[in-house]
């Protein structure tokens, strides 16, 4: 009887290890979450959920065989394999996100305003102040769109194909890395061409009056339009990136449960 309790406590120990550790991977990686966050509340939350989370994957695995863990090594090789799966399910929504703040970038390095560089939490680089914007604002509708529900949601569909203790690899989970990065890009792209067109125009404009007006100083009035220029255009076009991120996230998530 003992011996029976024990190996029973020790299987839900092991599952209870195996969840934690894909749940608290995915925490850190998932915006609004994993950066700025004080690591104490992340553990908390990251074992909070796992208890409520335990009898719905214990249901959902049931009648599926019991990882093995005879030695540590095993123990380890599917605590990785578990870290993993939890890193791809974040990753494919930071990796949009950060796509979207490379418009930014974009529009501040087209405008000549490097100078507004601040650092980034998240990356732990210097970015332009309208790059961090879009991240804030990003991070923002994430929640508000309820995009840690449906990440939730997707680590939940994960155990059904992935078992915890049975993760294999396969080529598509690859493929949708490198699809959600090319998305993000693309999103970025999108989001900063109104801002690009309109700062292109503007130089045009202040190359026609240098030329007109040979003796006034193009410099300083070339900077301030492209300041005005991006101050007018970025808070009329920053309107769409509740539009661009809604779709691009309902996509990602989608192809993420394809994945499985």
């Amino acid at each position: 009887m003992i011996a029976e309790v024990t190996e029973l406590l020790l299987s839900q120990l092991v599952l209870f290890v195996l969840v934690l550790t894909r749940l608290s991977t995915l925490l850190l990686a998932m915006p609004a979450v994993g950066v700025g966050v004080p690591m104490r509340v992340r553990a908390l939350l990251a074992i909070s959920l796992t208890v409520l989370l335990l009898p719905i994957v214990g249901r959902q695995v049931d009648g599926v065989a019991e990882p093995a863990m005879d030695n540590l090594i095993e123990l380890a090789t599917a605590i990785a394999r578990e870290a993993m799966v939890g890193l791809l399910i974040g990753t494919v929504v930071q990796l949009l996100v950060t796509g979207l703040q490379l418009a930014g970038e974009v529009a501040s390095n087209t405008g000549s305003m490097q100078l507004g560089d601040g650092a980034d939490p998240t990356t732990r680089a210097n970015v332009p102040t309208l790059a961090r914007l879009i991240g804030l604002l990003v991070t923002a509708l994430f929640v508000v769109l309820g995009g840690h529900r449906l990440l939730l949601q997707a680590l939940l569909d994960s155990f059904d194909s992935l078992a915890p203790g049975h993760v294999s690899f396969h080529e598509g989970m690859l493929d949708l890395v490198v699809h959600e990065l090319v998305s993000g890009i693309q999103a970025g792209i999108r989001l900063s061409a109104p801002v690009v067109t309109a700062l292109l125009l503007s130089n045009l404009v202040t190359g026609f009056i240098s030329r007109t007006l040979p003796g006034l100083n193009v410099l300083a009035i070339g900077l301030n339009i492209n300041a005005l220029v991006i101050l007018i255009v970025s808070s009329l076009a920053l309107g769409s990136v509740t539009w661009i991120f809604s779709q691009e996230l309902s996509e990602a998530l989608q192809r993420l449960r394809e994945t499985w």
